[in-house]
C-alpha cells in the first residue's frame, strides 16, 4: 500500500501458519482479511456490532478494549456508536480538547486520599480496596475506571510490594500525563479516526466505508493510500475493510490474493430515531468556566453541582439571552459562554440529550486577574459536557 513497495509477510511471522491461531478458530474467514459488502452506513453499523458478538463467542478471552474501529473522518463513527451504545456496549471515551485532567473530580479525589497519606508505606492491593470505600460510584464511571487501571498497572509493576505512598503519588501524575496525550480513556471498545489511532494496536479491527475521496492526482492517491494503509496495520489478528456501494474505498480493489475472503453482509438492521446522530463534545471555551465561582460556598449551586454524577443527563435552557445548564430538577449548574451560546442557540429545538462526560474543579486562583473581583468562592465545580443531536441538523 505504499507507493511501488508490495504487500509482503513480514520475516518475523513467515513461520506462522496462514491466518495465525483465527485460521483454525474462525470457520468463515480463517484468519484471512474480510472485505464485507453492506448496504449504507446503518448496515455496516449493524454488520459490526453482529460480527463484535460472533468473534467473541469464538473466543471468550476476547475483550471489548481488543476491538476497534476506524474510519477515515468521525461520520461514518456516528452510526456505529448509536449501535453499540444501544447495545449496551462500551466504548472508549474521547477527551474534550485541553480537558485538564487533574481537575476531574474524581482523580483530584484520589489525590487527596493518597497525600494524606504520603508518609505512610502501602501495598497497591491495599490502596485499591480503601479507595474502594471512599467512592461511591463503580464501573459505570469512566474515571473511577482509569484510577482502577492505573493502581492495578502500579500493582503488577512493584509486585504489590510495600512501598511509599509518595512514589505511588508520583505514578499517578504520570499516569494522568500519559492519558491525556492518548487523548481517551476508558476500557471498551476504540473508536477513532484512523489519524487518532496512529501508534496504536489492537487484535480485531474494522476500516469503515462512507468518507473515503476518490483521489484526483497522484499526490492526493499517495496521501489517501498512506491514510489506508495505517488503518490496515492498526490489526494485530483480524482486519476487516467495509464496503459501501456507490462509491466505495478506491483502494479495496487493489486488494487481492488468497489471504483475501469477499464477504456480504445480509442481516437486518432496524431502522430507529435514535440512529441517525452526531455526537459534539463542547470545548472550555463554550462553557462560562467560572459561573458557580460567582455564588458564595454557601449557595445551593455548589450542593447541586455536588450532587451531580458523571454519565448524567442535564439540559441546556435559554434564559433570557443567556443559556443555562440544569439538572432534572431545573435546578442552575452552570452556564454557556458567550461563544457555547452563540452556537447553541439556533440549534436548542434539535438537541437529543445532554451528558456529563467530566466534572472539573476550580479555585478562586483559576480565572483572569480581571474576573478575580467576580469571584465569591474559594472552590467550585464545572461540568464538561457532550451534545447529542440529529445528523441531518448538522
Amino acid at each position: 500500500m505504499k507507493g511501488a513497495h508490495p504487500i509482503c509477510i513480514n520475516r518475523e511471522r513467515e513461520p506462522n501458519l496462514p491466518g495465525g491461531r483465527w485460521g483454525q478458530l474462525d470457520p468463515v474467514s480463517q484468519g484471512r482479511v474480510q472485505i464485507v459488502s453492506v448496504k449504507n452506513p446503518l448496515h455496516q453499523a449493524g454488520y459490526i456490532k453482529n460480527e463484535i458478538d460472533r468473534i467473541m463467542s469464538l473466543d471468550p478471552s476476547v475483550k471489548w478494549s481488543d476491538f476497534a474501529i476506524l474510519s477515515r473522518t468521525k461520520a461514518p463513527l456516528a452510526a456505529v456508536r448509536s449501535v453499540l451504545e444501544n447495545a449496551g456496549y462500551p466504548r472508549k471515551t474521547t477527551l474534550a480538547e485541553g480537558l485538564p485532567l487533574l481537575r476531574v473530580r474524581e482523580i483530584q479525589v484520589a489525590l487527596g486520599w493518597l497525600m494524606v497519606k504520603e508518609q505512610e508505606n502501602n501495598r497497591a492491593s491495599d490502596v485499591q480496596a480503601e479507595l474502594s470505600g471512599v467512592r461511591g460510584e463503580r464501573e459505570s464511571n469512566i474515571w473511577w475506571q482509569l484510577i482502577d487501571m492505573f493502581l492495578e498497572s502500579y500493582r503488577e509493576e512493584t509486585a504489590d510490594s510495600v512501598l511509599p505512598a509518595g512514589r505511588m503519588i508520583d505514578r499517578l501524575y504520570e499516569f494522568v500525563a500519559e492519558q491525556r496525550r492518548e487523548k481517551v480513556v476508558g476500557q471498551g471498545i476504540f473508536m477513532s479516526t484512523i489519524h487518532s489511532a496512529k501508534g496504536t494496536e489492537f487484535p480485531h479491527v474494522f476500516v469503515l466505508d462512507g468518507d473515503w475521496r476518490q483521489p484526483l492526482d497522484e499526490a492526493q492517491s499517495e496521501e489517501e493510500r498512506r491514510i489506508m494503509y495505517v488503518g490496515m496495520t492498526r490489526a494485530e489478528e483480524t482486519l476487516r475493510l467495509l464496503k459501501i456501494p456507490g462509491r466505495p474505498n478506491p483502494f479495496l480493489k487493489e486488494i487481492k490474493g488468497d489471504f483475501v475472503i469477499p464477504l456480504t453482509y445480509r442481516g437486518m438492521v432496524e431502522a430507529s430515531e435514535h440512529i441517525d446522530k452526531k455526537y459534539e463534545l463542547l470545548g472550555l471555551n463554550q462553557l462560562y468556566l467560572d459561573y458557580a465561582g460567582s455564588f458564595p460556598q454557601s449557595d445551593p449551586i455548589h450542593g447541586h453541582l455536588a450532587m451531580l454524577k458523571t454519565g448524567q443527563c442535564v439540559s441546556f435552557c435559554q434564559n433570557n439571552s443567556k443559556i443555562e445548564i440544569r439538572d432534572r430538577s431545573g435546578k442552575c449548574l452552570a452556564r454557556l459562554s458567550s461563544e457555547g451560546a452563540s452556537k447553541w442557540r439556533k440549534r436548542l429545538d434539535h438537541i437529543l440529550e445532554v451528558s456529563v462526560v467530566a466534572i472539573l474543579r476550580r479555585n478562586r486562583d483559576d480565572p483572569d486577574e480581571n474576573f478575580q473581583k467576580k469571584i465569591r468562592a474559594d472552590n467550585w465545580e464545572l461540568p464538561v459536557l457532550e451534545v447529542v443531536i440529529p445528523a441531518r441538523a448538522g
